[in-house]
């Protein structure tokens, strides 16, 4: 607990702990010291993410990490809220630690159906791009830090003209992000292409018989229900399989919330509502939201150019090695 009564990690998220008055200030940030975890995570796992190792990136003692954090699980919980959700930590945006996040915002067509589907499929994508996360037990808290409520701002703004009253609509945005954390767990089980150990897979060809697992049994013979990759499919074939059916489920979700709110009879105050022009400040707030995902969408795209760039280079120099092997080859041949 902080000084100010609110949960530290808490407060650290938002600003509100005070920065230590001693150690390496300028060389080590709360920014920077989540931004190397994240980076660690999505290199080697979270299992390689511990104090020690995160120190040794600055060149520090653990013990001047343990100004800033004050546990490894408190940490945990400041990299989830950055890289699923874009949060600027300790009041300063940190971009590197953010580079997970902005995936929610949702494209501007103005059908909340497809709005809400892109929303469903940025949360998903977080947790491809930060697979780590779905190891992190979520705190009953979380769901206040900042990054997490800038996600629910974004979700709640594409449900802004929907007829249901507010705790619907957050009803709504627990289970999309139920259905996301799930889908992205199975997604990394499938990827990671899990091999049922030969003993256990024989014990359930047994056991599950059709007499009496008649829809179940006929998977388990063709090896479909123990996840068994059709013969010659690639990663890059599971993964196009995965995004065929994040795109069918969200459409399944979508289209079921689209069937009840066409049963909700609209009521006075919605149609008051949605016939009338906005108030000044209601189009200051509408114009400063979309300045502000126009930037966060910015932001990503310069992000992503420099992966290109960086990748590109790779790429470049792969080329020349392979050039300068085939002259070398060619000579030997004429000699």
């Amino acid at each position: 607990m902080s000084e100010t009564g609110v949960p530290r990690t808490l407060a650290l998220a938002w600003g509100l702990a005070a920065a230590p008055q001693r150690g390496p200030k300028r060389e080590l940030t709360l920014e920077r010291i989540v931004e190397a975890a994240i980076a660690i995570a999505d290199a080697e796992g979270l299992a390689a993410v511990t104090m020690q190792r995160v120190a040794k990136t600055f060149e520090f003692s653990t013990m001047a990490l343990y100004r800033y954090v004050a546990t490894k699980e408190e940490l945990h919980h400041l990299m989830l809220d950055a890289a699923l959700g874009g949060a600027e930590v300790g009041g300063a945006a940190a971009e590197g630690a953010a580079s997970g996040g902005g995936n929610f915002a949702p494209a501007a067509s103005g059908d909340w159906r497809e709005e809400l589907g892109s929303f469903v499929r940025g949360l998903v994508e977080g947790y491809r791009r930060h697979p780590w996360a779905l190891d992190i037990s979520l705190a009953p808290d979380i769901h206040l830090m900042p990054g997490q409520i800038r996600v629910a701002d974004r979700g709640l703004r594409v449900m802004r003209d929907l007829p249901l009253p507010p705790d619907a609509k957050l009803g709504v945005l627990s289970l999309l992000a139920a259905f996301a954390r799930g889908q992205a767990d199975v997604e990394r089980e499938v990827l990671a292409g899990a091999i049922t150990p030969a003993e256990t897979r024989a014990l359930i060809e047994e056991a599950v018989t059709p007499a009496q697992f008649p829809q179940v049994a006929a998977l388990v013979r063709t090896g479909v229900y123990f996840g068994d990759p059709p013969a010659g499919e690639t990663a890059r074939d599971r993964r196009s399989d995965a995004d065929e059916m994040l795109d069918f489920s969200t459409q399944v979700l979508v289209a079921g919330l689209s069937a009840i709110l066409s049963e909700m009879p609209e009521t006075p105050a919605e149609a008051e509502s949605r016939g009338r022009e906005p108030t000044p400040r209601e189009a200051y707030e509408a114009a400063e939201t979309e300045l502000r995902e126009h930037v966060e969408l910015r932001k990503r795209t310069q992000r992503r150019v420099r992966e290109l760039e960086r990748e590109e280079a790779a790429l470049a120099k792969a080329r020349d090695r392979a050039k300068e092997f085939a002259k070398a080859d060619a000579r030997r041949a004429r000699g």
